[in-house]
């Protein structure tokens, strides 16, 4: 490990990058102190710095939130929401399932909602019935700042259409960051609302799915908005 000061970092940059690439740690001293370093990011740790560091302020999390359930093509969906918008969804089993779900995967606690909002209900009802665009609020502030970058990415991928997890991170600024993505994709919170299931890999493979089903039912949805999957991966497998 090497450690230099402001003044060194000033006068041997490109030395001291080089260093860095290299795979040597370069720990930056101001006034005696450590005060940043310069360390190389592989494909696997540029993930993990972008969700870090790739930050602007977020949104208060909620206290505690309520849910409902609707029925649907996919079966019963259940759907948590806070005062400004829906904030996850599930296919639970019932709603002890879907509240311990919540508790687990954000630490609030969650109850069933025995008046939920009429409007609410309403889009819903009519989202699950035809899986089209979800056209009411949602809440973000469950997750960090790049996956919430990440998610309001990805609803404005149209129906029928599908990006590569590179694709995505090059839309948002961050060309190197696919993995991050993934990361992203895979904690996403609202799943079917916000459509996930809409990336893929560079290699025209399906990747993940974080909904419960998997990737059968990542299939069966591309499948049902009429992406020829076939024709995908002979097209992103030339494109490689």
């Amino acid at each position: 490990m090497r450690v230099v000061n402001t003044v060194d970092l000033k006068n041997r940059a490109n030395e001291l990058v080089r260093r860095a690439l290299a795979g040597e740690p370069v720990v930056i001293t101001l006034r005696g102190r450590p005060a940043a370093a310069l360390t190389p990011l592989t494909e696997d740790n540029l993930a993990a710095f972008v969700l870090t560091h790739a930050a602007s302020r977020s949104p208060a999390r909620p206290r505690g939130l309520r849910f409902t359930s609707v029925p649907g093509l996919l079966g019963t969906v259940y759907v948590a929401y806070s005062d400004r918008g829906v904030c996850a969804v599930d296919l639970a089993s019932g709603d002890a399932a879907f509240a311990r779900h919540l508790r687990r995967r954000f630490g609030l606690p969650a109850t069933r909602d025995p008046r939920p909002p009429r409007d609410l209900l309403r889009r819903l009802r009519a989202f699950c019935a035809s899986l089209g665009r979800y056209d009411g609020p949602v809440d973000l502030s469950l997750v960090g700042p790049f996956e919430r970058r990440v998610l309001e990415e990805l609803r404005r991928i149209p129906r029928g259409q599908v990006r590569t997890y590179r694709e995505v991170a090059r839309a948002l600024g961050f060309p190197g960051a696919a993995r991050a993505v993934g990361q992203a994709c895979a904690r996403n919170p609202l799943p079917l609302i916000i459509p996930c299931h809409r990336v893929v890999r560079s290699d025209g493979r399906l990747g993940g799915y974080s909904l419960r089903g998997g990737v059968p039912l990542k299939r069966r949805l591309l499948l049902r908005e009429g992406v020829d999957l076939t024709r995908l991966a002979a097209v992103r497998g030339r494109a490689r």
